[in-house]
């Protein structure tokens, strides 16, 4: 009797094994499976992450101040103005810059922002950035790819900010400024001004 109620514990445990490994496949499929389907076709996840993963990290991580990405005299065209304060982060590999600035006519400060991602770890920023899943929903994207290695623009309706993510060589720039910005007002703007960024750090790097 004993041994039978020992084997029957024995398969017991077996089966309660067996359902937990189930269960821990099917919660992993559930949370991966209808990302594709939720998200709008542009751009997908899996041709993001296809798109990237044969490109090689840049050669170096930099470490360049914001003065140098963006000079004070190119910024000042680009908003109008000259800015309030500069709110800066740098270190190898990533450069943060979000300028602080109140448009002519304008009582209240916007923000222009620029990042600029450098190094090994700059594919995998990459690919977590431009999942749409880390988007915010309802927003119209709009691909660079005729621009840059790859690339995307939308207008967060909220803020009436322009973002802007772009890939090119191994290296990941990143913009909001507002949306009506009028040296960035079009795509092809928008693309001249990443052209110039872009040659910026590969001279650096």
């Amino acid at each position: 009797m004993r041994r039978g109620f020992a084997l029957l514990s024995v398969l017991l445990t077996a089966f309660a094994l067996i359902l937990l490994g189930a269960c821990g496949g099917g919660q992993s499929a559930a949370q991966t499976g209808p990302t594709p389907a939720a998200i709008p076709p542009e751009p997908t996840t899996a041709v993001t992450v296809g798109s990237v993963t044969d490109q090689p990290a840049a050669s170096a991580a930099l470490a360049i101040p914001c003065a140098e990405l963006v000079p004070a005299d190119e910024l000042q065209r680009m908003i109008g103005v000259t800015p309030d304060s500069l709110m800066d982060t740098v270190m190898s590999g990533w450069t943060a810059c979000n300028w602080f600035y109140t448009p002519p006519g304008a009582s209240q400060q916007e923000a222009f922002t620029v990042q600029a991602y450098t190094g090994e770890e700059t594919l995998v920023k990459w690919c977590m950035d431009t999942n749409p899943a880390n988007r915010l929903a309802g927003v119209t994207v709009s691909s660079l790819s005729d621009y840059v290695q790859e690339g995307y623009t939308w207008v967060i309706p909220e803020g009436k900010l322009r973002a802007v993510q772009a890939l090119q060589d191994g290296r990941y720039i990143f913009l909001r400024f507002p949306a009506d910005t009028p040296t960035l007002s079009s795509e092809s703007q928008i693309a001249d001004y990443l052209t110039v960024l872009f040659r910026r750090l590969q001279e650096k790097g």
